[in-house]
């Protein structure tokens, strides 16, 4: 007991500076965890409102986006980049859409549906641009994710190659998603009127 009471008065200063920081640690992931939920919830709840206004008020929405892009949360900057380069794409402004898409970094494999569609995107950006080296990069990423995600890249591919004259290629595409079991109904019917577009211009240049 001598030798616990000697250790204790010892080391009283060290154990009280030790004692101090456990609970100053504790205090502060218990108010990093509130405050990010906190965060979280408001940055959600921003993002709504932007959401609300992007079809009647597109360049208020689009200024609001970028704000939250640079707000430094990884969930919503990736979030708003995406939107925005959705927008661009329906602007026609296709280099617009791949600046934001390339400040698009996604790692966790929880998000993989989003940087699929990052692909997707890019790729149509690419399409749009009609650059013919990044575009065969980005749709051979997409189509390797296979799945619905291929049939799209096969849309876009049989797109880029029926506006390059290719359309023996081009058919092939085409008729992949329509002899594929996971096509939906709206995929098949945009590939069969693309088929017909095919076989008008076969029928004509012949």
């Amino acid at each position: 007991l001598d030798k616990l009471k000697n250790l204790f008065h010892k080391y009283k200063k060290l154990a009280s500076i030790l004692l101090i920081s456990i609970f100053l640690v504790s205090i502060t992931l218990f108010y990093i965890s509130n405050s990010k939920k906190a965060k979280d919830t408001r940055l959600s709840g921003y993002l709504i409102e932007i959401l609300s206004i992007i079809n009647t008020e597109e360049a208020r929405a689009i200024n609001e986006l970028e704000k939250l892009s640079k707000l430094g949360h990884v969930g919503h900057e990736i979030l708003s980049n995406l939107l925005l380069s959705k927008i661009y794409l329906k602007n026609q402004d296709f280099q617009g859409a791949i600046n934001h898409l390339l400040k698009i970094e996604i790692k966790s494999k929880k998000l993989k549906p989003l940087k699929q569609l990052k692909n997707y995107f890019i790729s149509v950006a690419y399409l749009g641009l009609n650059n013919k080296q990044e575009f065969q990069k980005s749709i051979n990423l997409l189509i390797s994710h296979g799945g619905y995600w291929a049939l799209l890249g096969h849309e876009l591919r049989g797109h880029f190659l029926f506006g390059q004259g290719n359309l023996l290629e081009a058919r092939k595409d085409f008729n992949k998603i329509i002899n594929e079991q996971l096509a939906t109904q709206t995929l098949r019917a945009r590939a069969q009127e693309m088929l017909k577009s095919i076989n008008f211009n076969d029928e004509g240049n012949s």
